[in-house]
């Protein structure tokens, strides 16, 4: 049997006559292709002219979007007719007579069209700007996503049962075409109804029948070094059953029960195998080596409903989870935002699109039936997830030193690094025999030094959650590494002020979508992290500004995780390094460093903000 990249790949087309190409075409204004490195490119700007692995790659990449926003088989089988026709999965094709490029051959308006909030993040969840990207593989796939949507919605309207052999001409003809029966008795139409007839009814069916064979995936764990990860145990999450609605089957959003499987590597760092309904989607969970030892582990588990409280409105609860009253609406099914009842749970997040970082709630939720694990440890067990697509066989995406259905994740750590952690474990375990001494591993400087004294505390106020504790202490677990500094517990918009005098070295994006400042203050460098973020241009401005003792430098900023959710607590994350050598050359951040992830001056700050003074 033939896969879906034999039928779809595409052959170079003719290329343009120098005397047809406008001036207003890309074909004329950008003819050579400019892309960094590693970026999906075309041969050319001419129709088809890209490699069978660059095609193969657009390929799985339109296969994946469709999966993710739940659409059935045949309509990702369009989705792929679409792209075959208008560039021949070359994302850098260009038409010579019209402003058409990209993989969907987007138009000025087109893209003019695809950038307004009522046109894409109404049907994508976000702003589709494809202005000065016409040519990026991702954003061009999200295109072709976005018009198929579009067109499948005008050509329902005009055609009703028929529209799917008329589907393609809204987007051919545009996305606002008034299929009339004037309009559709013109030469254009008539020619695109032939290409319909053509190049994509009599492929519907093959397609769609090989989108939804069961195929076979599994998971190859490898060190920074490609060293297997033998012997670490992970959870595989994924649907019992297939679907019986011609859709890929889900397991985030799902009422049916999944299947989920706890194992470990075998010695050539591979998973058992998982057969699954064609684009299923499968949940792998990587855990802590020593995860048994969390699986009772006591505390708040995350928020992702909110039960509604005296007095409080529609418009509080969506500001305090940073999202809207119109997404609380739709996917609570509130028809009047006014009228809410106390004690009424409601959902926080959309389910229209399956994330590749699935909440942490629902990991939780699984493992907890599973596992029989305390949904506040979950946290400490996982130490990755994430959502995969099963793509059909043949694919050059999930496969492994020739290897099919494959999908390799490599770790952060060597595997001498992994064979250190072994050996001091085994020796902390072993301390009864006689002859073994036990192995220590180096800590920074001991908390009980402070760097300077009477240095200035970062807040007006000392936090009332003790940064000697828990999680926020200095050295706690934060899974595959130790803490780097202290917790300072305070509300969003807390004033975050200068230790002492200095010179900020740079501010940038930090974590869960909160900035760090690094400040130069003579002889040891501090790291403010997760302060509110600032705009790019605001943080080119920081660098080099002079700062006086006392000066805010940022305020508290609000972690919002990656499924759009606000985390229950807000603070400033403060690093201390006992040089000043420059961070250009030396960043703060280095995971090759264990067991910090720091470089090497990484101080305790503990001491040093118990020696700080409040004025």
């Amino acid at each position: 049997m033939s896969t879906i990249y034999e039928i779809l790949r595409a052959s170079k087309g003719a290329a343009y006559s120098e005397d047809k190409i406008k001036k207003y075409s890309y074909l004329h204004m950008q003819p050579k292709i400019d892309k960094p490195a590693g970026a999906l490119a075309g041969l050319s700007r001419i129709h088809g002219d890209a490699s069978p692995q660059v095609q193969d790659r657009i390929i799985d990449m339109l296969v994946e979007i469709g999966a993710r926003y739940k659409l059935p088989y045949r309509d990702i089988a369009h989705m792929l007719l679409f792209c075959k026709i208008e560039s021949g999965f070359n994302p850098d094709a260009a038409a010579g007579t019209t402003s058409a490029a990209g993989l969907g051959q987007y138009t000025k308006a087109t893209v003019e069209e695809a950038a307004k909030e009522e046109v894409s993040k109404k049907r994508l969840g976000f702003v589709l700007e494809l202005d000065g990207h016409v040519f990026d593989a991702e954003r061009g796939a999200y295109g072709i996503a976005l018009s198929y949507m579009i067109a499948k919605e005008r050509a329902i309207k005009y055609f009703g049962k028929n529209y799917e052999k008329n589907l393609y001409l809204f987007h051919h003809e545009g996305w606002y075409f008034q299929a009339t029966a004037d309009n559709m008795a013109e030469e254009r139409p008539k020619a695109v109804l032939k290409i319909i007839q053509t190049k994509i009814l009599p492929f519907l069916d093959p397609l769609e029948k090989l989108l939804s064979a069961k195929t076979n995936l599994s998971f190859k764990l490898l060190t920074k070094d490609d060293k297997p990860y033998a012997g670490q145990p992970y959870v595989a999450i994924y649907p019992a059953k297939a679907g019986t609605q011609g859709r890929p089957v889900k397991v985030q959003g799902s009422k049916d029960k999944p299947e989920v499987v706890l194992g470990k590597t075998d010695g050539n760092g591979h998973t058992s195998p998982i057969i699954a309904p064609g684009l299923s989607e499968v949940l792998f969970v990587i855990l802590h080596p020593d995860y048994k030892d969390l699986l009772q582990v006591n505390g708040n588990s995350v928020e992702e409903t909110h039960e509604v409280k005296d007095h409080e409105t529609l418009s509080k609860i969506a500001k305090d989870h940073h999202t809207t009253v119109a997404e609380l609406q739709k996917i609570n099914h509130i028809a009047n935002p006014n009228q809410l009842k106390v004690g009424q749970q409601l959902k926080l997040h959309e389910g229209e699109y399956l994330w590749r970082r699935p909440p942490m709630s629902l990991i939780g939720a699984y493992l907890q039936q599973a596992m029989n694990v305390h949904p506040a440890a979950v946290p400490a067990m996982v130490e990755h997830k994430r959502s995969h697509i099963v793509l059909p066989q043949g694919n050059q995406a999930q496969q492994h030193a020739g290897t099919q259905q494959v999908v390799a994740i490599r770790g952060g750590a060597t595997s001498d690094e992994l064979a250190q952690r072994k050996r001091e474990k085994a020796v902390k375990h072993k301390t009864v025999e006689k002859d073994i001494k036990k192995q220590v591993v180096k800590p920074p400087p001991a908390a009980g030094k402070a760097i300077k004294e009477g240095l200035l505390f970062p807040f007006e106020q000392r936090p009332s959650a003790s940064y000697h504790e828990g999680a926020r202490q200095f050295n706690s677990s934060r899974g595959v590494r130790r803490h780097a500094g202290c917790d300072l517990y305070a509300p969003v918009g807390t004033e975050v002020r200068a230790m002492a005098d200095g010179v900020i070295l740079q501010c940038y994006p930090f974590y869960w979508h909160t900035d760090a400042v690094e400040v130069d203050h003579g002889d040891f460098i501090v790291r403010y992290g997760e302060v509110a973020p600032r705009s790019a241009k605001e943080q080119q401005a920081m660098r080099g500004k002079e700062v006086k003792r006392g000066d805010v430098i940022g305020k508290v900023g609000q972690l919002i995780k990656e499924n759009g959710t606000r985390h229950k607590d807000t603070m400033l994350h403060l690093e201390l390094y006992s040089s000043t050598l420059s961070t250009a050359k030396s960043p703060l951040s280095d995971k090759k460093r264990g067991p910090f992830q720091r470089r090497a001056d990484l101080m305790d700050p503990t001491a040093t903000l118990d020696k700080c003074v409040m004025t």
